[in-house]
């Protein structure tokens, strides 16, 4: 990712807000994009005889909405999980005696250690919180038992003063605003204990000669200095500075771009998060910069809302991407899929794709996947809630068939890197064979074979489109002539359009005799079926784990089988005729496709087979 990027958004943003303080960039939404509410202990300070007097008086409750910058009167900043956050605001949860426990143990005590005019005000608040820390507690359960299912998930806790009739929030103490700036930079030059800064050196953001040069002010930290790496100056962290030196000024721009993205530039793609850095193809356009931000705030709010519905969430989940399909290539993106360390704030990066344009987003959620679509095979090819449905193409077809290789895959084909056809059909295969033992051993729904293929299939284009995996271009299927010039059982004319119009997977011809050889064996399931109500022959395909030795035995079986029950030596003559052609006469070139490969294309057949009947033949069979 580039950090000028990131530097260049804060740089927007400073400007834009010249009012907010230092200290504004490290107060913290606690619940961003969201509409949240905060419960106030309100202590009154009046002045007796020159001293201060402090009362509990109540419990207010304030709403933020989530697009208001009020958040930052109450002064919060995540903290550790052992040593609370940073100021006494924080979320509030169950239990809460043991909430109220935390700010009185372990806030106070941070503030007592300073000494200055305001720590005296808070020794005077803390004295009034632990006498009233039974009615604290009360008055807050009896608040939180009101609340709705989301605002218990939703609800933070702080403190409001009033003093001399006037109503003070953290943010406008010093001390407070001196705590949150320490814990938000205290990172940069320092860790856990090692200092790592420099004087007059080369910032890596700006490429210029700078005053101070800190050692660990990245703003996403890619990597760790507790734990081997690229590091100069032979891992010492002393020495930190010279991997990725950074310049005080830049630092804090970094930090404004990094808030900035991370509070509106975060989507999900396919359950996994992302974030967006934008830059204009002119780098200094600061103007194209703001309507570049604009747009994807409004694209991803969208995408949000979306995501709050069951129905619509499967379309949000691309559904920005599409949105910036439309636009034209004014400006680049970078998309960062990242997992957080949640103790050490440490980015691990599950994928970064840097620079993409609009048009790279166009051809591969709108152009592509438009030219896959329009297969004939995809109309009408899935039932849902017993209605026919197109299959359309989606990431998702990728995100069921990689799980785990997913963010690879992805990167192959925003990048247009080739993809192994090895490991497809590896991936294929052991899909389709996964949902067939669950089928056989589980009571709950498991998607039938003949979407898992028409899916594989529909990938297999989609890629093919793309130039990721090859394909036989050059391939021309000959048909084959009728061997009886009446009509049979098997639809040879519906077979050979069918082959030639999805010449996209069946490119070769021995790809059309294993395709063949499941056809053949689908019409001995049917016939079985018919006849004793049962199939035993499947038991002869050993999970759909096939081999060329196997697939031969299994032709030859199922051919005896056919003719025995049929009592015709001359049944499906003309798909024999197919088999022979391209099955037998080809054997030698079978070894040209993995065992995973022609497992796909016999299991593709075996689920396409009754495409292929004549009417004749259905009859015949009920």
């Amino acid at each position: 990712m580039q950090d000028k990027a990131i530097a260049q958004i804060g740089h927007w943003q400073l400007e834009k807000n010249k009012d907010l303080e230092p200290v504004d960039l490290y107060i913290e939404n606690m619940f961003p994009g969201k509409d949240w509410q905060i419960l106030l202990l309100v202590f009154e300070i009046i002045t007796l005889n020159g001293k201060y007097i402090c009362n509990f008086k109540r419990i207010d409750i304030e709403k933020v909405g989530k697009e208001s910058e009020s958040y930052r009167k109450y002064a919060y900043r995540k903290g550790s999980s052992r040593a609370g956050d940073i100021t006494f605001t924080t979320k509030l949860g169950l239990p809460i005696d043991k909430k109220i426990k935390n700010i009185k143990e372990a806030q106070f005590n941070k503030i007592f250690s300073v000494q200055n005019n305001e720590s005296e005000i808070f020794k005077i608040i803390g004295k009034s919180f632990s006498e009233n820390e039974k009615t604290i507690i009360e008055h807050v359960n009896d608040s939180f038992s009101k609340f709705t299912k989301e605002e218990l998930t939703t609800t933070g806790i702080s403190i409001k003063i009033v003093k001399e009739n006037e109503e003070l929030f953290l943010r406008g103490f010093e001390i407070i605003c001196n705590n949150i700036i320490e814990a938000g930079t205290e990172g940069k030059s320092e860790h856990n204990g090692t200092i790592s800064k420099n004087k007059n050196g080369f910032c890596s953001v700006t490429g210029e000669k700078e005053e101070n040069i800190l050692g660990f002010a990245a703003p996403f930290k890619y990597s760790s200095p507790d734990k081997p790496g690229f590091i100069s100056g032979f891992f010492k962290k002393k020495k930190f500075w010279r991997n990725y030196p950074i310049s005080s000024k830049e630092a804090l721009a970094l930090e404004y771009g990094k808030k900035f993205i991370q509070q509106h530039l975060t989507g999900y793609f396919y359950g996994h998060e992302y974030l967006f850095v934008p830059h204009p193809v002119i780098k200094t356009d600061n103007n194209k910069l703001n309507d570049i931000v604009n747009l994807l705030q409004t694209f991803l709010q969208a995408e949000n809302s979306e995501r709050q519905s069951k129905e619509k969430k499967k379309r949000a989940e691309d559904r920005v991407q599409k949105l910036i399909a439309q636009e034209n290539n004014y400006f680049y993106l970078d998309m960062l899929f990242y997992k957080e360390d949640k103790t050490t704030k440490a980015i691990n990066i599950s994928l970064m794709l840097e620079e993409i344009l609009p048009s790279r987003f166009k051809k591969l959620f709108i152009d592509v996947p438009e030219k896959v679509n329009i297969n004939p095979l995809f109309k009408n090819a899935i039932i849902i809630k017993k209605e026919e449905q197109d299959l359309l193409f989606s990431f998702q077809i990728v995100k069921n068939l990689f799980e785990k290789s997913f963010l690879d895959v992805v990167q192959r084909i925003f990048l247009g890197k080739p993809l192994s056809k090895t490991f497809l059909f590896e991936k294929i295969i052991k899909l389709i064979q996964k949902n067939h033992n669950e089928r056989k051993t589980q009571d709950k729904w498991t998607e039938p074979a003949s979407w898992t293929v028409l899916k594989a299939i529909m990938l297999i284009n989609y890629l093919q489109e793309l130039n990721i995996i090859e394909n036989n271009k050059t391939y021309k299927y000959m048909e084959i002539e009728p061997v009886e010039k009446k009509e049979g059982r098997f639809n040879l004319s519906g077979f050979n359009e069918f082959v030639k119009s999805n010449q996209g997977f069946l490119d070769t011809d021995i790809k059309v005799g294993v395709f063949g050889v499941g056809v053949l064996v689908r019409f001995l399931f049917d016939i079985q079926q018919a006849n004793i109500h049962n199939t035993p022959f499947e038991n002869k395909l050993r999970g759909y784990k096939l081999n060329p030795e196997l697939l031969t035995s299994i032709y030859m079986e199922a051919l005896d089988k056919i003719q025995k029950y049929q009592k015709n030596f001359y049944v499906y003559s003309d798909l024999k005729e197919i088999i022979n052609n391209y099955f037998t006469i080809k054997k030698h070139e079978i070894n040209s496709l993995s065992n995973n490969e022609l497992s796909f294309y016999f299991v593709a057949g075996l689920e396409f087979g009754r495409k292929f009947k004549n009417e004749k033949e259905i009859n015949n069979i009920l």
